[in-house]
């Protein structure tokens, strides 16, 4: 026996309007009971749909996807334990509660439907308040099962977010320690924050040589033509400001902080949302980062702009540390060209050797770079510190006296030993100088040219007797550049 629903009857007979509270599919071959149930089930604002035996069922539920569906056990062809099995195992359909109706006499079947993932049953003859209750229960915890899916998902977005910044961040760490080039620094830097946020328009901006002014150094997303023009005064516009004051600038609408420079925005590098940030070091701003145009056109998280943050403070840290050695390396140089040119004010002829041996090495540096064995080896950088490097070879002799090496004629072998003392001599004090600068690709160099160009590929030379590949390549070259120069010359 089946009894009315009473909240149904009365609000169908004081005509009450009716929310619609989801949709129900009512799946038995008892066509008066289909009945029965759909007028109960539309009277407390239900949608329902019905179906007469199991496939029909499920063909139903995979098409409409009801937020219920209430299942009898004992239908024709496919019955309900079935259909029940079916719906569980399709990963369209294994989230609908399913309601299972059974005869007392069919407990077991009804403990084949509850293993099969039915979510609740309801013996007949029932009470339409008893089923109402229970599909209102069912329907409560649906709802809160979707929810913790949804929040689950949303969770899993987050973290899986959040993973993905972190490593863009750790990615940088470790690429920023491999370069030694402002350029890559940059290109690093603007590609770490493409990477964590999907930015599509990013720009790094740096004081050009008047220090009055920013220029675009680098950019993603902008013409090269329209980078090129970009000069910014250092205390004017957004970029300006945030490198005058060195704080961070984050603007979800342009009129939040753009206003004022609109000057600028048909510049290109300017959009909101934007974000705006320093290039700093202690109390010292080398730059401005800006990022804009993410491709959902969303506005920045926080966690965005912290993450931009510190690959601004990352990158910060790597252009301090090259600013340094560039700037170490220059005095370097300076120092090299100086030392290398002592040995002028002892002997007019030396000083002419020096500039010849530096002329031949360069040259063969050069055809080297040209060869399938060295093309990766001979670097533009090389030769260059190679050339620097050059003058220094014989920098040792400073500390021979004078009666050996102006000798005009041939040294005895005790002689010859304190000859060869200039190598040790130039060696160690250019070592000296590393212990304070710490290592420097130049000063390297320079230490294999002094400590190498006296050895010989045969292994017969000195100090250390080495051969072949053992002797630094850039001492090869000038031993190869001096003696060529001293069998040629008078």
């Amino acid at each position: 026996m089946v009894l009315l629903s009473p909240g149904g009857f009365f609000k169908r007979r004081y005509g009450l309007s009716v929310s619609t509270m989801g949709t129900i599919l009512v799946v038995d071959d008892d066509r008066r009971l289909q009945d029965i149930l759909a007028i109960n089930l539309r009277a407390e604002g239900y949608v329902v749909l019905a179906a007469s035996d199991g496939h029909e069922g499920v063909e139903l539920a995979r098409r409409n996807r009801p937020d219920v569906v209430i299942m009898d056990v004992a239908m024709p062809g496919l019955n309900g334990v079935e259909a029940t099995a079916q719906l569980k195992t399709d990963p369209g359909t294994n989230g609908i509660p399913i309601i299972m109706l059974t005869a007392r006499s069919q407990v077991e079947e009804l403990i084949v439907g509850l293993d099969c993932g039915a979510d609740e049953y309801i013996a007949k003859p029932f009470e339409m308040a008893e089923l109402m209750a229970r599909l209102r229960s069912i329907r409560r915890l649906s709802r809160a099962r979707k929810e913790l899916s949804t929040a689950n998902d949303e969770l899993a977005r987050e973290v899986s977010s959040k993973t993905h910044r972190l490593g863009a961040l750790y990615r940088l760490a470790r690429q920023l320690n491999e370069v030694d080039s402002t350029d890559d620094i940059l290109n690093l830097t603007v590609d770490a924050v493409h990477e964590a946020t999907g930015a599509e328009r990013i720009s790094v901006m740096l004081p050009d040589d008047s220090g009055a002014y920013l220029r675009c150094a680098k950019a993603m997303g902008l013409d090269r033509t329209v980078a090129d023009r970009v000069r910014i005064p250092c205390n004017d516009g957004i970029a300006g400001r945030v490198f005058s004051t060195g704080k961070t600038i984050v603007a979800n609408a342009y009129s939040e902080s753009t206003s004022e420079s609109t000057r600028y925005a048909n510049e290109a590098f300017l959009s909101a949302p934007l974000i705006s940030t320093t290039l700093m070091t202690g109390d010292e701003v080398l730059g401005v980062l800006n990022v804009t145009e993410k491709p959902d056109g969303s506005t920045f998280a926080p966690e965005e702009t912290d993450c931009i943050r510190s690959i601004a403070d990352m990158a910060a840290v790597a252009l301090h540390n090259q600013l340094r050695r560039t700037r170490l390396e220059d005095s370097v140089k300076v120092l090299l060209t100086t030392v290398g040119r002592l040995a002028e004010f002892r002997d007019d002829e030396t000083a002419s050797h020096l500039d010849r041996v530096q002329q031949y090495a360069g040259l063969l540096a050069s055809k080297l770079q040209n060869t399938p064995k060295y093309r990766d080896i001979v670097t533009d950088e090389f030769i260059r510190y190679l050339t620097l490097g050059t003058p220094l070879h014989d920098i040792g002799k400073v500390g021979i006296p004078d009666e050996i090496l102006f000798k005009p004629g041939k040294l005895t072998l005790e002689e010859y030993e304190t000859m060869k003392k200039h190598v040790e001599i130039g060696r160690c004090t250019l070592e000296t100088a590393t212990h304070d600068t710490g290592p420097m690709p130049l000063l390297q160099m320079c230490i294999d040219i002094i400590s190498g160009h006296h050895e010989k590929y045969n292994g017969t030379g000195y100090p250390k007797g080495l051969y072949g590949d053992q002797i630094p390549l850039a001492a090869r070259i000038v031993a190869l550049a001096d003696v060529y120069d001293a069998v040629t010359s008078r």
